[in-house]
């Protein structure tokens, strides 16, 4: 029985994968690393550390790959502050939908603790989470299974009784491998990804409803 809900951040609840890329395509641009749209794909879900350390292997670059995640923090939370403007269309309405149905909500984002806190905190949503997790709380991020199990045994369910919200294909792979039922969001902004693995596929947050949760109860 599905008893808990777990959303993904980025792309999920705000639409900031584009605003990202931005930050991190100037990045990229200083240290003259050629990475286009089409090759940053595969990196969206996984946590900053993990991206930086295949980047800085791949390009030999000289700075540590604490440096990097540090510049790229500063970069992503400043654009964030500046770039987003409101939570994707009906995340709100699921959120107290879930709330007031006595789900257990949590968020488990690859982003860092401080881009968390803010699009928490500038869109008021921390109310509606019994649960906030980091990658930054594991050893290891999407899309391996860890940081969706760490937020399960926070919330004292089992992860076959936790459905997972997520529009990357890292994040899809790290909730079937944790044992979980996973809704994958079909954002267009996401670039293209391949959702194919989850349980269902939906265009908009409003085709989530109790009914659907309902359907992938297990006793």
């Amino acid at each position: 029985m599905i008893k808990a809900i777990i959303f993904d951040m980025d792309g999920v609840i705000i639409d900031s994968e584009p605003i990202h890329y931005d930050a991190n395509k100037r990045i990229f641009d200083e240290l003259g690393i050629p990475i286009t749209q089409s090759i940053y794909v595969k990196y969206i879900g996984v946590s900053n550390e993990d991206m930086w350390n295949e980047i800085k292997n791949e390009y030999d670059l000289k700075q540590t790959v604490q440096e990097l995640v540090d510049r790229q923090n500063l970069e992503n939370l400043e654009h964030i502050k500046k770039y987003a403007k409101e939570p994707i269309s009906g995340v709100v309405e699921l959120l107290e939908l879930l709330k007031n149905n006595s789900y257990k909500v949590a968020l488990a984002s690859s982003s860092p603790e401080i881009l968390i806190k803010e699009v928490l905190e500038k869109f008021q949503l921390s109310k509606y989470f019994d649960v906030v997790v980091s990658a930054e709380s594991v050893s290891r991020g999407k899309p391996k299974p860890d940081l969706f199990i760490y937020t399960a045994g926070l919330l004292n369910v089992k992860p076959r009784e936790c459905l997972v919200i997520e529009d990357s294909k890292n994040g899809v792979k790290a909730a079937k491998c944790a044992g979980m039922v996973c809704i994958g969001f079909n954002n267009p902004n996401s670039m293209n990804q391949d959702l194919s693995k989850a349980d269902i596929i939906v265009e908009n947050m409003n085709e989530i409803t109790l009914e659907l949760i309902e359907k992938f109860n297990k006793d």
